[in-house]
Parts: structure tokens; sequence; C-alpha cells
């Protein structure tokens, strides 16, 4: 009986109560399409990482680790056949590779760029990593010395395509200067910003003519199986737990996830995402400012129900219960509204996914402009979590925002309502 009084009540005023659904709905989709996009940008990184430029474990010399910033080439992997033995037989590597980071200069008529090169063996790093995937002209490297591949970016910058020589300048691991020629043979477009504007691939036979670093390898990175489907988080864990069985092999090696080398940036973008919270969360006030104001305005225009209620037997508590009712009818219907709109714009964003690049013209801007570490077209993420917490959100917003008015109701007197009969 008190629901159906309640529910009356709501459609009274249609207007006022579609106005507050509305308000509450479209917060919701706010926190849901937010959610959905930066859950979706912690996916594309975390891809980045462990398909073009770190894998998802890396592994170095304990001294090289803690030089890591220099690039020196002084100290390479020791025992590497060994190491891969030991390391591709457990059961959750799906492939590993050795590279050859170092700093050089990328030359080309009056234009240089410095940047970071990568030493690399072509035919196990297809294995680790999905770059022979993104080679958008030419070809991916062969195992030859007088080849480079570089991104996107880096060759418009350059003025360069496939076919033309470039000249890497650098320090050997004996620290003297040397340059070589190359040619380009491929260029990468990938969605890290990091490979597309400062990106230089050589083959391992590139390395030792430009470096002299012979058959040695400063890097290992290893790519642990990561299913379809298979949520960040327990993908992390994961990683975390094979990091740590490899580490347990090894002796005088630095073992790092990519959660530990890029630790910086994914706390970075928990900050971005607490700013879509935030602003759902002020949109939620203004709708329960909504819900106060409708609930309040109700207890005033029906004073004169509430006084036949509070003769025919109905005690304060079912007065204010009528109320909270209203607020809490309020909130389900607002909730499963968000969650509609959230559903719909979420359809859009993990199917269509928003192409940044195409609204802003790749000719115009890049990705480190706007300091994200991805780019392209961003796809968003179903996250179950965030419809829960969305729903309970906007439900005790509106129990909280009708409290204040169903306590006032519920303190009315008989007397009092009489006077607007």
């Amino acid at each position: 009986m008190l629901f159906r009084i309640a529910l009356r009540n709501i459609l009274r005023h249609k207007r006022r109560t579609f106005l507050t659904i509305l308000t509450m709905g479209f917060g919701l989709m706010l926190y849901i399409f937010g959610d959905s996009l930066f859950t979706g940008i912690d996916r594309m990184m975390v891809e980045n990482m462990v398909s073009f430029t770190d894998g998802s474990i890396t592994i170095t010399s304990k001294e090289y680790a803690e030089n890591e910033k220099s690039y020196s080439l002084r100290y390479p992997l020791q025992d590497v056949e060994s190491l891969l033995s030991r390391i591709k037989t457990h059961p959750e590597v799906e492939g590993v590779s050795l590279r050859v980071p170092f700093l050089t200069e990328l030359v080309v008529g009056d234009k240089s760029f410095h940047v970071i090169g990568y030493g690399i063996d072509p035919a196990s790093d297809k294995k680790a990593f999905d770059l022979d995937e993104k080679v958008i002209k030419g070809r991916f490297l062969e195992d030859n010395p007088d080849e480079v591949m570089i991104g996107r970016d880096l060759a418009k910058d350059l003025g360069v395509d496939v076919g033309d020589t470039v000249t890497l300048i650098a320090q050997t691991k004996y620290e003297t200067a040397n340059a070589w020629d190359f040619t380009v043979v491929g260029i990468l477009k990938t969605t890290s910003p990091q490979i597309d504007e400062s990106g230089v691939f050589i083959s391992s036979r590139g390395g030792e003519a430009l470096l002299d670093t012979g058959k040695e390898w400063i890097t290992m990175h290893v790519r642990v199986r990561w299913p379809k489907g298979e949520p960040i988080a327990v993908y992390q864990k994961k990683v975390k737990r094979v990091a740590q069985e490899i580490e347990k092999t090894l002796s005088g090696y630095s073992v790092k996830t990519f959660v530990d080398q890029y630790a910086d940036m994914m706390a970075l973008l928990q900050q971005k995402k607490g700013t879509i919270v935030l602003m759902t969360f002020l949109l939620l006030v203004i709708a329960g400012v909504g819900i106060v104001n409708t609930i309040l305005m109700a207890v005033y225009e029906r004073m004169k129900e509430i006084g036949v209620m509070r003769a025919m037997g109905f005690t304060p508590k079912q007065i204010q219960r009528i109320f909270l009712m209203e607020g809490g009818i309020l909130g389900i219907l607002g909730g499963c509204l968000g969650l509609l709109m959230g559903t719909a714009v979420n359809l859009w964003l993990v199917y269509g996914g928003y192409n940044i690049e195409a609204i802003f013209g790749s000719e115009a801007v890049k990705g480190s402009d706007f300091g994200f570490p991805v780019w392209g077209v961003f796809y968003g993420e179903w996250h179950l979590e965030a419809y829960v917490v969305a729903f309970f959100f906007a439900f005790l917003t509106a129990l909280v925002s009708a409290a204040i008015p169903a306590r006032q109701a519920g303190k009315l007197q008989v007397t009092e309502c009489l006077k607007y009969v």
C-alpha cells in the first residue's frame, strides 16, 4: 500500500520527475563511459608494452639495471643460451626475444634526431613482439647489416620513405663514435607514440656493424600468454608470478615486469580516471539536489493529504517511508536509465572505437602532444564492476537526498496540516 502511494506521487509531476531522472542518468552514463574509456586505454597501454616495446618481463644483468638510463653497452647478458633454454620451457611463456637498446643520432641531410634505437634478432622478435604486423610500407627486417625500420611519424619528420638512406651515429661498446648508413626497408604504424615518433630498429648484424657488440645482447624480453578477454589485473598477477618463478632460477640478473617499469604511467592514468569519478559525483550531487527539491515540493503540495493520512492512523514513520520510497524509486529509475545510456555509449566505444587521430588529423598532432601512452583508435572495455557501482551509487544518493524532506514530512502534525484544508 505504501509503495502504491509513493509510485502515484512520483507520477503526479511527470516533467519534474523526468528531469531528475535524466540528470542522474546522464551522470551515470558519463561515469560508465569514462570508466570504459580509461580501462580500454589501460589495456592498450599494457598491450603496447607487451607487444611492441618491453614484453611482459625484461631480463638484464644487474649492472645494466643499475645504469639503465645510460644505455651502456658494457653490461651484456651472460650465458644467453642457458637463459633461453630455461625460460622457453615455462608453460606460460609464449615467446622470448633478445635486443640491444642504444642511444643514437639519426641523420638525413641537414635534419637529425636523437632517438633510442634497438638492435633485434628478426626471427625471434616475431615470436615475442608484433612489430612485423605493423609494417604499413615496405617489409619487416631481415638479418642484413644495412637495413633499418623506423616509425611513421619519425619518417615524416625526416622526409624519408622506403628505399631512402639514413645515417645512424652511435657510441660503440668501446665508447668510440661510429656511423653507418642504412636503407629504410620498412615503416611502422602502431598504437604506441614511442614507436611511431622515435622507433628505430636495426638487425643484429646491423648492431654488430654500428655498435661493435659482436654476438652480445643487452636485454631479454619474455612474452607471457595473455588470452583474449583476460582482465588486466589478472594478467598482471600472472606476469608477476611468472617473473618470480623465473627469478628463482637465476642469479646475477635483474627481472622486471612491465608494471615495475611503467608504474608512474599507470598511476597517472588512475588519476585521470579519478577526474571522471569526480565529475560523476558532481552531477549526482546536482541530481540529489533535484531529488530534495522534488520531494520537498511534494511535501508542501500534499499537506492536506498528509493530514488526512495522519488522521486515518498513519504513523510518522509510515509517512517517512512513503517519501523515502519515492526517493528510492527515483534512484532506481535514474540508475536504470543511466545503465541503458551507458550501455548505448559503450556499444559504440567498444566495437566502433573513438578515432582520436582522425578527429585531430594525423598530420596535425601526435600522441605525445596529449601525453597519452597510446594513440590512434581508442576502444572501451566492458567493466561489470562499473555498472554495479553506478547503480548502487545512484540508489544511495537518491535515498540520502530523500531523507531530509522525508523526516520533515514525518514531523508534521495533523493540526498543522489542517491549515491547508
